[in-house]
C-alpha cells in the first residue's frame, strides 16, 4: 500500500499542469460551498438572534377593530398578549404627517420604546413624540425636551385643521434612511385620542400574540389567526401577520433555505463534471503507463485505488485553503451586511462570528464526496484494462472498419479537425462541461442583469430625471378645494408650468400625463387616469393585470379599466359590467358610459381609460388636465435643473416632486449586495470554467508533443502550428458557447417567470442580458487565445529532435 501511495504521489508530480488545476477546481468548490453555506447560516442566525429587536414580538395585527372586540379577544386563551394603537388624525403639512397613539404593550411588541433616544413617550394630553424629521417637517430644527411646538391638527377629511400645541416629551431614535416622500408619525397620549374620539368613533389596530400552547408554524400561525378573527367577530381580511417574526420564532422556512441548498448541489454538479473531465482526460493520455503497472503485477482493486488516492491527495492542500478563503468570504459579507442593515432597525447584537464546524465538516465531506464521484469513471475504466490492451490503446478504444479520407493537401484546420474527431469522447466532454459552467454563467447573469435598480425606480416613475404629480383628495369633505375636482379646475400644473418648465437650461424633454375626474351615480368622487399607448403598454405587462388589456380595442370601444384590481371587488362591479361616470376636468363634465374591460395591477388613478378614448368622448387636445409632468435632462444637468424646477413650483399648491435619482437611492441598499452576492458567485463560475479549458488545452498539447514536432519536422510552419491550436481552442470555445446558450438562455428565463411569480425586485419585464453574453464570449476568447499563444510559444522553445523522441 505505501508503493500505492508514493506512485500516486509520484504521478500528481509528473503531471504538474493537471495536478494544479484540479488543485484549483477543488479549492473554487471548497470555496463556493463554505462561503454559501455560512452566509446562509450566519443570516439566519443573526436574524433568529436579533428578531426581536429587527422585527418586533407580535404575531399579527388587526385592523379596524372596536372595543368590543378587542374584550371579545381578552376573553379567549389562545391571545397571550393584546396591545392597541390608532391613528388619530393628518397634520398640515407639504409633507405626509400623521399623529399616532400607542399602548404601552404595543411600544414594548414592536421595539418602539427601544428606540427612544432620550425623554419618555407622552402621558399628558398636550405630549408629543416623534423622530427629529418629524418635528423637522413641521418647522422645529433643533427641537429639545420640554420645547413647546404648534402645529395644524384635523381627525379626518371631513372636518378642518385646528391649531394644537404640544410639548416635546420624547425624542425618537430614527431607525431608517429618509426616503423621498416619506410619511411621518408623531406619537400622543391615551388622553389625546381618547378626548378627541367618542367612544363609538374609536377604532384600533389591535397587536396580538398567541399561545405557545397551540403549537403554531409560521403557515398555520396565519390560519389560526383568521380562525380566532371570525370568533371575536372581526373581518379575517383584515389580519396583518408579522410574517418575518414568526418565520424565525417559529419554524425555518425550508423555500428560503432550499435556495442555498440548491446552488450548493449545482455547485458539486458542476465541480465532479470538470473534475472527472479532467481526470478522464490525463488517465486517456496515460493508458500505456497505468497498463505496465497491470503487467507488473498490479490487481484491479490496487489500480482503482491508485487512481483514488491520486486524487484524494490533490483535495489534501485546497480543501483546508478553500475553507478558510470560505470563511473569510462569508465574515466579510456578513460585516458588510450587519453593517446595512442597521439603518432599517433597531441596534442589534452580533453574537461571535458566524460560523458553525459542523457545517464546515459538512462541506469538507461533500467536497471529498465530489471528487470521489468524479473518480468513479477514472477508476473504473483503469481497473478494468488489460496490459496489452494499454500497450497498443491510441485513445478511441475499437474503431470501426471503413475507408479513411485522404486529402491531396492538408491544411492546419483540417490537421485540427482530424485530432478533434480522433478524440471524440475527450472534445465533447470538454465542450459540455465547459458550457455547463457558461450555463452557469448565463443564468446568474439572467438574475443579475433582471434585478435592475433603475428599472424598479422606472415602476414609480417611468420617464425622465423628474416627476410632478397632482396632490389631491377625493374624500375631504372640510376642504372640498382639496379634491381632484376642485384641483383640477385650478390646475398648477397648467400650461404655463410646461413652457417654463421647457425653457429651463438642461431639460431635453417634458412629458404631460392627463388625469380626469368622475362623479359615480352615488355622488362619490373618483380619479381617472388618460394613458397614452407607451405608457398604457407598459401597465398592461404588470403584475396582477385582469380582463382584455388592449389599447387599440379599448381606444375603439370606449373602454375603461379599474386601476387596483386587488380591489375591484369593492367597486361592486365585475370585468364586463357597464360603468357610468359623469366624467369632467377644466373643460366642464361630460355623461360617459363604457364596458369595464379590465384592470390593472397598480396605477396612479382609481380608474383609467386612453388617450384615444380621452379625445373620442370631446375633451380638448391642449395641454388641460394635466395629471403629471415629467421632465428630462442629462444626468449631469440634474442638480441645476432640480433647482429651477423647485423654484417654479415655490408658490404652487396640490403638487408631489420627486426625482428618478431619489427613487434610485432608496432601492440601492437594499438591492446592492444582492446584485454583490451574485457578481461574486459569476466570478468564480468563471474561474473554474478557465481552468477547465486551460487544463483540455495544455494536455492537448503535452501529450500532442512528438505528433507537432513530426508535423513542424514535414513542413508545418510556427505561424501554422499556432493557428492549429488557436482554432482548436476556439472551437472548444465556440461548442461551449453554443450549449450555453441553448440550455443557459431558457434556463434564465425560467428563473426570471419564477422571480417575477414571486414578486422580486425589478422582475417585471425580461431583459435579455445580451451585452454579458456577448463580454462572455469576448473574454473566453480572449483567454483561449492568449493560452493558445503561451502554449505555442512553450512548445517551439524546446527542439524538433526532443520533441519526437518525447
Amino acid at each position: 500500500m505505501k508503493m500505492l501511495t508514493r506512485l500516486a504521489l509520484n504521478n500528481n508530480k509528473k503531471n504538474k499542469a493537471r495536478s494544479i488545476l484540479i488543485m484549483l477546481v477543488i479549492f473554487l468548490s471548497t470555496t463556493l460551498l463554505s462561503s454559501i453555506a455560512l452566509i446562509c447560516y450566519g443570516s439566519l442566525k443573526y436574524q433568529k438572534d436579533n428578531v426581536k429587536e429587527l422585527y418586533g414580538t407580535f404575531y399579527g395585527a388587526y385592523k379596524g377593530v372596536s372595543e368590543e372586540q378587542i374584550a371579545e379577544m381578552r376573553k379567549r386563551s389562545e391571545f397571550t398578549e393584546i396591545g392597541k394603537s390608532a391613528v388619530c388624525g393628518e397634520v398640515e403639512s407639504e409633507a405626509t404627517v400623521s399623529l399616532q397613539w400607542m399602548s404601552e404593550e404595543v411600544g414594548m411588541m414592536t421595539n418602539l420604546k427601544e428606540q427612544l433616544e432620550e425623554g419618555s413617550f407622552p402621558k399628558a394630553q398636550n405630549e408629543i413624540a416623534g423622530e427629529r424629521r418629524f418635528f423637522q417637517k413641521l418647522g422645529y430644527e433643533n427641537v429639545k425636551i420640554g420645547d413647546e411646538i404648534k402645529l395644524s391638527y384635523r381627525r379626518s377629511n371631513q372636518e378642518k385643521y385646528q391649531e394644537t400645541t404640544f410639548v416635546v416629551s420624547g425624542i425618537i431614535r430614527s431607525i431608517s434612511e429618509e426616503l423621498e416622500n416619506q410619511a411621518y408619525v408623531g406619537y400622543v397620549s391615551e388622553d389625546f385620542y381618547t378626548t378627541h374620539f367618542s367612544e363609538n368613533a374609536r377604532r384600533y389596530m389591535a397587536y396580538f400574540s398567541l399561545s405557545e400552547d397551540l403549537g403554531l408554524n409560521s403557515e398555520t400561525a396565519e390560519i389560526e389567526a383568521k380562525e380566532l378573527a371570525e370568533k371575536c367577530g372581526i373581518d379575517a381580511e383584515n389580519v396583518a401577520m408579522n410574517k418575518t417574526y414568526l418565520f424565525f420564532v417559529l419554524s425555518p422556512d425550508m423555500e428560503s433555505i432550499m435556495g442555498f441548498i440548491l446552488i450548493a448541489i449545482v455547485v458539486v454538479i458542476f465541480s465532479v463534471l470538470v473534475i472527472y473531465n479532467i481526470f478522464q482526460v490525463g488517465i486517456v493520455e496515460k493508458m500505456q503507463e497505468y497498463g505496465k503497472i497491470k503487467a507488473l503485477g498490479a490487481t484491479r482493486g490496487q489500480m482503482k485505488a491508485l487512481v483514488f488516492r491520486e486524487g484524494m491527495m490533490l483535495s489534501v492542500i485546497p480543501t483546508p485553503l478553500g475553507i478558510l478563503t470560505g470563511i473569510g468570504i462569508s465574515c466579510l459579507f456578513m460585516n458588510y451586511w450587519i453593517s446595512n442593515m442597521a439603518p432599517f432597525g433597531a441596534e442589534t447584537k452580533i453574537s461571535a462570528a458566524y460560523i458553525s464546524v459542523p457545517l464546515l465538516l459538512l462541506c469538507v465531506l461533500a467536497v471529498l464526496a465530489t471528487v470521489w464521484i468524479a473518480l468513479k469513471k477514472p477508476m473504473s475504466t483503469v481497473k478494468k484494462v488489460s496490459p496489452v490492451e494499454a500497450f497498443r490503446y491510441q485513445g478511441e478504444g475499437k474503431r470501426k472498419k471503413g475507408i479513411r479520407k485522404g486529402y491531396a493537401v492538408m491544411s492546419p484546420n483540417r490537421m485540427m479537425m482530424a485530432n478533434l474527431a480522433m478524440n471524440k469522447k475527450r472534445t465533447v466532454g470538454t465542450m459540455f462541461t465547459m458550457g455547463l459552467s457558461c450555463v452557469l454563467f448565463v443564468v446568474a447573469v439572467n438574475y443579475t442583469r433582471n434585478v435592475d435598480i433603475e428599472y424598479a425606480a422606472r415602476q414609480d416613475l417611468p420617464f425622465g430625471q423628474f416627476q410632478i404629480d397632482l396632490s389631491y383628495s377625493t374624500t375631504d369633505t372640510a376642504y372640498p378645494e382639496n379634491n381632484l375636482d376642485s384641483v383640477l379646475k385650478e390646475n398648477p400644473l397648467d400650461a404655463q408650468l410646461v413652457k417654463d418648465l421647457k425653457s429651463i437650461e438642461g431639460v431635453t424633454e417634458v412629458k404631460i400625463g392627463k388625469q380626469l375626474y368622475a362623479h359615480d351615480e352615488k355622488g362619490e368622487l373618483h380619479s381617472i387616469a388618460v394613458l397614452d399607448r407607451k405608457l398604457f403598454e407598459k401597465e398592461s405587462k404588470g403584475a396582477g393585470v385582469l380582463g382584455t388589456v388592449d389599447y387599440e380595442k379599448a381606444s375603439k370601444d370606449n373602454a375603461i379599466f379599474n386601476g387596483w384590481s386587488h380591489f375591484i371587488a369593492d367597486t361592486g362591479y365585475e370585468i364586463g359590467d357597464t360603468v357610468s361616470f359623469q366624467l369632467g376636468g377644466m373643460q366642464g363634465e361630460i355623461p360617459y358610459q363604457g364596458e369595464l374591460q379590465g384592470a390593472f395591477g397598480s396605477i396612479n388613478g382609481d380608474w383609467a381609460i386612453t388617450e384615444d378614448t380621452y379625445k373620442n368622448l370631446g375633451f380638448a387636445d391642449a395641454e388641460e388636465n394635466i395629471g403629471t409632468i415629467w421632465v428630462d435632462c442629462k444626468k449631469s444637468d440634474c442638480k441645476n435643473v432640480e433647482a429651477a424646477i423647485e423654484k417654479l413650483l415655490e408658490n404652487k399648491q396640490h403638487y408631489e416632486f420627486s426625482s428618478f435619482a431619489g427613487a434610485v437611492e432608496s432601492l440601492e441598499s437594499m438591492m446592492s449586495m444582492m446584485k454583490t452576492m451574485g457578481y461574486s458567485f459569476l466570478l468564480l463560475i468563471g474561474m473554474i470554467t478557465f481552468m477547465n479549458m486551460a487544463n483540455t488545452m495544455i494536455l492537448n498539447v503535452i501529450t500532442r508533443k512528438r505528433e507537432l514536432g513530426v508535423l513542424q519536422a514535414v513542413g508545418m510552419t510556427n505561424k501554422q502550428l499556432n493557428k492549429m491550436l488557436r482554432n482548436e481552442g476556439l472551437l472548444f470555445t465556440l461548442g461551449s458557447v453554443v450549449i450555453s446558450l441553448v440550455v443557459g438562455i431558457p434556463a434564465g428565463y425560467g428563473l426570471f417567470l419564477y422571480g417575477k411569480e414571486a414578486g422580486l425586485t425589478g422582475f417585471d419585464v425580461y431583459h435579455f442580458p445580451g451585452v454579458e453574453i456577448l463580454v462572455m464570449i469576448f473574454v473566453l476568447a480572449v483567454l483561449q487565445i492568449g493560452l493558445s499563444f503561451m502554449l505555442s510559444r512553450n512548445v517551439k522553445k524546446e527542439s524538433l529532435i526532443d520533441r519526437i523522441r518525447y
